[in-house]
Formats: structure tokens, C-alpha cells, sequence
């Protein structure tokens, strides 16, 4: 299972998440509600369904067109920005429009937060052909959900794959204060490793750990050489007696 984490970088200023292993579906379950209405940043018109003149922007309409334009070719990089009506796209100003081209492009906003007034946006959800993953959201504890999701998806799948005619594992929800930990300490960036997880003793020990140097991100998120280049910071274990988490860091 080479390259088996989920990596996380928290900017709570920026209501910003960078991450690599987090699915679109991840994104999609953990949210509340899909929006209705998106802006294709990306400039998809096979994936559009409406336009709007004023911004020249491609928009896809419909939560299940979101969905499934997401979930489509998991590998093609996807810029979406939501908003609240027509009427928003028709009073974006000239510098407004560009703001969100330049974000679509360099995948940073051009303020220091990426929200809009006009908009009412909630997320933007941007990929990259790193295989990182920069989400924003206007309420930074939705992505508590998102994280939990990712996690029991991964440990599910280490379990079903190595046992055979058994029921699927069913999962106890890691408790909100455990993932709010998890999110505070990956300011730094921080990988939940999966790679070499295994039951031992009726529990699930996942590693964690974090980067020796920030600005080898990219190497380690292509090569998936995480040992070399990280080190252990903790580690998250799964419980199957108890059905609990726990959650401990090295001192």
C-alpha cells in the first residue's frame, strides 16, 4: 500500500486546508449540503451546463452535476467556487472577475481571505497536478466532518482487505475534540499514515508524523518517501474492544 496517508495543512486564518488522500467524495459527504450553484474556475465546458455573460464564466448547475463532475476523472484537475445567484455573477466588477481568475490560476486568492460578499460563497475546492488538494470554507470546523470521513474510509479499507468473508468494520465517529487536535496540530502539515497499519492486540495503530522540512511537501506527496523524510509526532489507534479512539502525541 505505497503512499497509503492523508495529509493535511491547516491555515485557520485563511480558512484554507491544503491536503493529498482527501476524495472529492470525502469533501462532499462531510458538507452539509452540496451547493447548487458553481463556478467552473477551470473553464470545463464539456463539464458545463450554464454560462453567464456578464463574467464569461462556465457554471455547473445542480448538486448532482456537482457530484458527479467531481467524482469524474478523479485524476483531471477541478476549480469550483460557489455562489448565491445570477444576480451576484451580474454585479461582479472587472477587478472582481479577475480576482477569481487569479485565483483559478495561481489557486491563492489575491486577498488575504477568498470570501465574497457578492458571492455568499461557502467553499472553493481546488486540485492541482501535484495531487494536492487546497480547499477553503467560510465555516473552518466543516472540514472536522471531512477529516473524520477520510480517516474511517482508510482504516475500513486496511481491515476489509485483509479479511475475507466478514461483515465490513463498523466504526465508532472520532469525537469532535480529537479531530479539533488533530486539525490545531497540523499547522505544520501532517501526515496520518496508513502504509504499514495493522491489528495488533484488537487495536489499530496509525502513525503520525510530519515533515522535516515544509519545503520538501512536494517531493514526498509524488515519491511517497514519508520515512526518510519525516518523523514520527504521535499516533491514533482504533480501538476494536472498546469501539473508541484514542489519541496520543510524543512528548
Amino acid at each position: 500500500m505505497k503512499g497509503n496517508f492523508l495529509f493535511i495543512n491547516t491555515n485557520p486564518i485563511a480558512n484554507m486546508i491544503m491536503s493529498s488522500g482527501i476524495t472529492a467524495a470525502d469533501f462532499m459527504n462531510g458538507l452539509e449540503e452540496l451547493p447548487d450553484n458553481v463556478i467552473l474556475l477551470d473553464g470545463n465546458r464539456n463539464a458545463a451546463n450554464g454560462y453567464n455573460s456578464h463574467s464569461r464564466f462556465e457554471l455547473l448547475r445542480g448538486s448532482g452535476d456537482l457530484r458527479r463532475y467531481l467524482l469524474r476523472d478523479p485524476h483531471t484537475e477541478k476549480k469550483i467556487i460557489d455562489f448565491a445567484s445570477e444576480e451576484s455573477l451580474n454585479s461582479l466588477t472587472a477587478y472582481e472577475i479577475a480576482e477569481l481568475l487569479y485565483l483559478g490560476h495561481m489557486q491563492t486568492p489575491m486577498s488575504s481571505r477568498p470570501f465574497s460578499s457578492k458571492l455568499l460563497n461557502r467553499y472553493i475546492y481546488l486540485t492541482d497536478g501535484d495531487g494536492l488538494l487546497r480547499t477553503y470554507y467560510r465555516r473552518f470546523s466543516e472540514f472536522n466532518h471531512i477529516l473524520e470521513i477520510a480517516i474511517k474510509r482508510k482504516l475500513r479499507e486496511i481491515h476489509n482487505s485483509r479479511r475475507v468473508f466478514l461483515r465490513p468494520l463498523a466504526i465508532k465517529d472520532i469525537d469532535n475534540a480529537m479531530l479539533i487536535d488533530l486539525i490545531t496540530r497540523a499547522n505544520d502539515g501532517l501526515f496520518i499514515v496508513f502504509d504499514s497499519v495493522s491489528e495488533k492486540h484488537k487495536k489499530y495503530p496509525i502513525p503520525l508524523r510530519m515533515l522535516n522540512n515544509p519545503e520538501q511537501l512536494s517531493a514526498v506527496i509524488k515519491t511517497s518517501r514519508l520515512m526518510e523524510n519525516t518523523h514520527p509526532v504521535g499516533e491514533l489507534t482504533y480501538d476494536l474492544a472498546k469501539s473508541d479512539w484514542e489519541l496520543e502525541w510524543d512528548e
